[in-house]
């Protein structure tokens, strides 16, 4: 049984799948095991920041395995004080608290408990076309119903969802002193990399200080330097009460954040909220590392390479009667389509370059920071081919 029929057979059928095996990576590279190269423009739904088998992670984390691997967090350690302190240097606020998990939707869900503890409200308001997780009180808060339809007896049911970047549909909420939080991706990923018109987010602080309302920025995707800039919300002048962070916080090790100014994360008290590996030593060590080659000069790459690869899509596929749009923020972007995304994405991977999706028609790029400008060119290379392979099939289906 090989490795496809294994995990269709073993594996709940939960994931959409490409039909590809990968069997290692190294730096913005991913390999079959017969040994076809492909431009990882996925780095596993934007966890891989340093790309594959990063020496310094590698490092980090073998030290930490001889030193101690795993320590609960009812016990101090100094792996987890190092990250703590690291990771505050890089928040928003002078006095902050953070909340160690493993995963983006665990950083939402108790963000959504800080939220209603504080306020001693009910209600949240999150977006439309927003994605914050799929564990119970996130896929609340995520508007696909794709991921709601089936479990909608279970759902949280006070969220509102209003349109992303309009903020007059905000101030149209009834009775938004009622309302604990608002949720809110300041470029949303999955909904398609869609960027909020200028002064948008400053709107939603204004909206949140005038009602009491938490502003809570889901930085799991957009966060950790992705834009360019540490946190998304940064370039759009605001600072919010609590955010999340997830994904490439842990170099390729499962990580997360919920950080927020003091005052509002340390109304969790003794077993509110807590997880047998979160804030665990290895992902710790990995987690300060991180942080270390981002200061150490690859943050600032991200906001050039960004620009390369949006420039050379614009060059090479722009134009082209098949795309509607190039957008994006450094290495968060997108080529939205004027057709459904599967037969680009598929021919693209037969190209060489094994992108992501969004909604039905979108094209997202999510690549490892490390990307070179060989690895740009061939991946839009790999797009204007499916591009045309699509115009010539279509063709020949007319003709």
């Amino acid at each position: 049984m090989d490795v496809r029929e294994t995990e269709e057979e073993l594996m709940v059928h939960s994931y959409q799948r490409f039909g590809l095996v990968i069997s290692r990576g190294s730096g913005d590279r991913l390999y079959d095991p017969s040994g076809k190269e492909y431009v990882d423009l996925m780095s596993g739904y934007g966890v891989a920041i340093l790309g594959h088998g990063n020496r310094g992670v590698l490092e980090a984390l073998e030290r930490q395995f001889m030193e101690m691997d795993i320590a609960h967090a009812s016990l101090y350690t100094p792996a987890r004080a190092q990250f703590l302190r690291e990771f505050s240097s890089i928040l928003p606020w002078k006095s902050s608290m953070t909340y160690l998990g493993n995963s983006g939707t665990e950083a939402v869900e108790a963000a959504m408990k800080v939220a209603f503890k504080y306020t001693k409200r009910r209600k949240f308001i999150a977006m439309e076309r927003s994605y914050h997780g799929k564990t119970m009180g996130s896929v609340s808060l995520t508007h696909s119903q794709k991921y709601r339809k089936s479990f909608s007896g279970l759902l949280y049911p006070e969220v509102t969802f209003v349109p992303f970047g309009d903020a007059e549909a905000l101030r149209r909420v009834p009775d938004l002193d009622s309302y604990a939080a608002v949720f809110v991706e300041p470029v949303q990923g999955e909904g398609g990399v869609n960027i909020p018109p200028g002064e948008y987010l400053k709107e939603v602080r204004e909206v949140c200080d005038d009602n009491g309302i938490l502003m809570v920025t889901d930085e799991v995707q957009s966060g950790m330097g992705r834009t360019g800039k540490w946190w998304a919300h940064q370039h759009f002048g605001i600072v919010p009460d609590i955010l999340t962070a997830g994904k490439g916080i842990g170099g390729g090790i499962p990580m997360s954040a919920t950080s927020g100014r003091k005052e509002f994360m340390e109304v969790l008290e003794v077993g509110e909220q807590s997880s047998t590996t979160g804030g665990n030593p290895l992902a710790c060590a990995a987690g300060t590392e991180v942080i270390r080659q981002l200061k150490g000069g690859l943050l600032e790459r991200v906001d050039s390479i960004g620009r390369v690869l949006r420039d050379s899509l614009t060059e090479t596929v722009g134009d082209h009667r098949l795309v509607k749009e190039v957008r994006g923020m450094g290495l968060m972007n997108a080529v939205e389509l004027r057709i459904r995304f599967l037969p680009v994405l598929m021919s693209m991977i037969d190209g060489g370059a094994i992108p992501l999706y969004s909604g039905i028609n979108t094209i997202r790029l999510l690549p490892p920071y490390v990307i070179t400008r060989e690895s740009v060119e061939i991946a839009a290379s790999a797009m204007e081919g499916a591009l045309e392979r699509q115009v010539a099939s279509a063709r020949e289906g007319g003709a």
